[in-house]
């Protein structure tokens, strides 16, 4: 092998190093890293929101509709003010029409003048008598009778004007209301009228045996 001269090729400061030498890639590294992480996020944020939006889709929409309050369904009532279901449920209070309806006093307590005792303090009532009949029965019950469904108010009133508890429908008497008078009340006669003086003396009276 032929040899030839030193030139300044040859004159190389040594470097140390020794064999194929390869530079790390630290800056590529780094930038996968960085991709990785950024994937991963974005990742668990699509989960999250897919995991919502199936949530939501199982929800029962009336759950998020809010209850309205007592307040706004129901009024208070004011104080002082009575309820309808406060007022007076008294027969006598009705207002009924009176003059739309005939009335029988039948008298069969036994008892001279008490047919035309009641009979008074029914006209003194504003009630208008149509006949005053001596009646033979049985009962002690004194008793309002009405013809019909449609005069069960009237009848009603008319107990509670001559003192009379028990009320009934039949059809046996003429009249639209009739008020049978027993021996329970007979002799005490009907309740005095307001402002009607000679409501006492009537029951003494004598008319006709009635």
């Amino acid at each position: 092998m032929p040899e030839y001269p030193e030139d300044e090729f040859d004159r190389i400061a040594p470097t140390g190093r020794r064999g194929a030498h390869r530079r790390e890639p630290e800056s590529g590294q780094r930038g996968a890293y960085t991709i990785i992480a950024v994937v991963a996020v974005i990742a668990v944020l699509l989960i999250v929101g897919v995991v919502n939006i199936i949530r939501t889709s199982f929800s029962n929409p009336e759950d998020n509709v809010a209850e309205p309050t007592p307040a706004a369904t129901q009024s208070e009532e004011p104080e002082g003010e009575e309820s309808p279901t406060d007022e007076a449920s008294d027969p006598s209070e009705a207002e009924v029409d009176k003059s739309s309806v005939s009335i029988g006093i039948y008298n069969g307590s036994g008892v001279n003048g008490a047919g035309s005792a009641f009979a008074d303090a029914a006209t003194a009532h504003g009630w208008t008598v149509s006949d005053i009949v001596t009646y033979a029965t049985p009962s002690t019950t004194s008793t309002v009778y009405y013809s019909a469904p449609e005069y069960e108010a009237q009848a009603a009133v008319l107990a509670s004007d001559l003192g009379i508890d028990s009320i009934a429908e039949s059809g046996e008497f003429p009249e639209h209301i009739t008020a049978v008078i027993t021996s329970d009340i007979a002799e005490q006669g009907p309740p005095e009228v307001e402002g009607d003086a000679g409501a006492e003396d009537d029951a003494g009276a004598q008319d006709s045996g009635a």
